[in-house]
């Protein structure tokens, strides 16, 4: 077996050493730039971009509050929780984000100025709006509670189909009255200012003329001592409100105003960090050009060497080594084809100790062929013995007992019968006195051959039982048909012819003993054996070389 002198693993280790310098040095390269590119958008970032989203979201957060004003001005609630909680919030987010700016360096005194300039007067403006809201809300719920008044007033009234039957002065007291409530009604929803006193003039003549009536003695008096006086407070205060609603809405038009105002000068600042950042942004890009022309020699060179590299370690050893893997798996799969073995490294070692290998099995595995047809042999030979007697050449008790019980299962499950014939030489200890042990050995190979020649079923079985005793099981065959096949023995066995003074008859003959039963329940095949037994002895007691039948 040649030895490797070239080894393979040294030329690995080399060209991996030398792909893995080159990776570092690629690497360590690519690192000093990138750290480069670091610090330099380190600076940008810091200087540069962070100051021109922190001026972003300071105008974002100025055109949120002006957005929320204005919403204030044009909704129809203008409602305290409309004008201040949210504002309020807001206002704390452009605080906190001027305060960022304020501490990120990069500070333009300008711009700070103009910022403090609109931003100073726009919250105290957002001060006062939420005041004017305060007060505003404060005289819309008197007058709904004036309203309220009003409302259980009214529903102490008749209806108007019910006037009809009223007496005269009561008549007119709720004509008044509907008249000065109406009045006073058109008043409260009118908004010029000249339908606004009109329409308070005659509701205060109205009232005058309610006053006027004569009602002493009569219950409306209360009523219309609480009337009046509520119509005159809400047409008071309907003037109180129209004044609060116009200061709030021309203090809301100056928020809106000095809102512009923050959010042009925070944007103008967003502008101008904005157009830095981008002057910083070109040098940076120009920067990142020439390192990446570095960085893609570099990645050249490496791509080429570790592409050489690989079409190397494919030819040399891979390719190889898959042709080898191969021919083992050819070899596992039962192919014989060639082992490669040319080289002198360490893969034609491999194949030529391979090669050893499958020559020394394919020898083992003739040596293991012969030895199993060997075995197989012997194994034939015994289990003809185990089953087989010696002498006679037929089955042996056992071979009977292990057929007798297969063939009794099989009968009590498709419920056909069992016949058994029992038989014996007659005479036969004289025969042996007689002729000798060796004759009388020949004769009962004879007597068992004849039997055995009358069966003609493969599922029949002639068997020695013990000395001179001889029995065959015949599945399928009732008392009938066993008894014939018995007389077809008897006659075989005469026919041999054999002489033997000792005999009745003069030569050898048997006494033959039939049974035949069904398998069930609880029956044995004992019960049937015991049968043929009987009836052989009384085929002996009836003078032999003749046939009984269990009774």
């Amino acid at each position: 077996m040649p030895l490797a002198t070239r080894s393979i693993g040294t030329r690995l280790t080399l060209i991996i050493s030398l792909v893995f310098g080159l990776y570092l040095l690629s690497a360590s390269i690519i690192g000093y730039v990138m750290y480069q590119q670091y610090q330099e958008f380190r600076h940008l970032a810091g200087e540069h971009f962070e100051q021109a989203l922190k001026a972003a979201e300071l105008t974002r957060n100025a055109e949120v509050i002006a957005a929320e004003v204005f919403e204030v001005m044009v909704s129809g609630e203008r409602s305290l929780s409309i004008g201040s909680q949210r504002t309020e919030n807001l206002r704390q987010l452009y605080k906190a984000s001027r305060e960022k700016l304020d501490h990120g360096g990069m500070v333009n005194s300008h711009m700070e100025q103009e910022l403090d300039r609109w931003q100073n007067p726009f919250f105290q403006s957002l001060d006062t709006l939420d005041s004017r809201l305060n007060q505003e809300k404060a005289l819309q719920l008197d007058h709904l509670k004036r309203m309220d008044q009003l409302f259980l007033l009214l529903r102490e009234w008749p209806v108007s189909s019910q006037w009809l039957g009223l007496p005269t002065s009561e008549k007119a007291f709720y004509s008044a009255a509907t008249q000065a409530v109406g009045y006073t009604g058109a008043a409260l929803g009118a908004e010029r200012p000249g339908q606004v006193a009109q329409l308070q003039e005659r509701a205060m003549k109205a009232l005058s003329e309610l006053g006027a009536l004569d009602l002493r003695g009569s219950t409306l008096n209360a009523q219309r001592e609480k009337l009046v006086p509520l119509l005159q407070q809400m047409l008071q205060a309907h003037d109180e409100e129209l004044n609060s609603e116009r200061a709030t809405l021309a203090q809301a038009r100056k928020t809106r105003v000095l809102a512009q105002k923050l959010t042009g000068a925070s944007f103008n600042y967003h502008v101008e960090l904005k157009l830095a950042a981008q002057e910083a942004i070109n040098k940076h890009q120009t920067l990142i050009r020439q390192s990446l022309f570095g960085l893609l020699v570099a990645a050249l060179v490496l791509f080429g060497v570790t592409a050489l590299a690989v079409i190397y370690i494919r030819r040399t050893v891979v390719a190889r080594i898959d042709k080898l893997s191969s021919a083992m798996q050819s070899h596992l799969e039962g192919h014989r084809v060639s082992i490669p073995i040319e080289g002198q490294d360490e893969i034609a070692t491999m194949g030529t100790t391979f090669a050893f290998f499958v020559q020394a099995r394919q020898q083992a595995e003739q040596r293991l062929a012969k030895a199993n047809v060997d075995l197989q042999t012997m194994n034939d030979e015994l289990a003809k013995i185990s089953v087989t007697d010696e002498l006679t050449g037929i089955a042996n008790r056992r071979h009977f007992e292990q057929a007798m019980e297969q063939e009794w299962n099989r009968a009590r499950r498709e419920g056909y019968s069992l016949g058994v014939i029992m038989g014996d030489v007659d005479r036969f200890k004289a025969y042996n006195d007689t002729y000798g042990h060796q004759q009388g050995d020949e004769c009962l190979h004879r007597v068992a051959q004849a039997m055995s020649s009358c069966l003609q079923r493969s599922s029949d079985l002639a068997a020695r039982y013990g000395g001179e005793e001889f029995i065959m099981l015949l599945p399928g065959l009732d008392t009938e048909h066993t008894e014939k096949l018995a007389w077809k023995v008897l006659e075989a066995v005469r026919a041999l012819a054999i002489e033997h003074t000792g005999a009745e008859a003069g030569v050898v003959t048997l006494s033959l003993g039939v049974a035949s039963l069904s398998p069930s329940g609880s029956l044995h095949p004992d019960k049937l054996i015991g049968l043929a037994d009987n009836a052989l002895y009384a085929a002996k007691s009836a003078g032999r070389n003749t046939v009984q039948v269990a009774g």
